[in-house]
């Protein structure tokens, strides 16, 4: 008999389309990646905070499906706004295995 780890979660991707883009020479959303499906998270009072006193802004927190080349080097493009990566956390608790991205709004570029 094979027992389950309670504590796991099943997530699922409803909320939207992100398009993962290479930087380009101009600091502008290259070429895409990726399209890939995210769920939109809390960010939570903890972690606002914590980013003030670092003096990092997160605008938005979206959670995707794991990709192992995910790094804070390229664009995401949700709904025509261009948002720099902050920080890429693996959740490995969840099923399937995600990533949760921290998001900071460009205000100068958009698509």
């Amino acid at each position: 008999m094979i027992m389950q780890d309670s504590r796991v979660i099943f997530e699922a991707f409803n909320d939207g389309l992100c398009s993962l883009c290479v930087i380009d020479d101009d600091g502008n959303p290259g070429m895409e990646r990726e399209r890939l499906r995210y769920q939109e998270r809390t960010v939570g009072v903890r972690r606002h905070y914590e980013a003030m006193t670092a003096k990092v802004q997160v605008d938005r927190l979206i959670r995707v499906p794991f990709r192992d080349w995910l790094t804070s080097e390229y664009l995401v493009v949700i709904g025509g706004e261009v948002y720099e990566i902050g920080q890429v956390q693996v959740i490995p608790d969840s099923l399937p295995k995600c990533n949760d991205l921290s998001l900071r709004l460009i205000r100068q570029r958009r698509i």
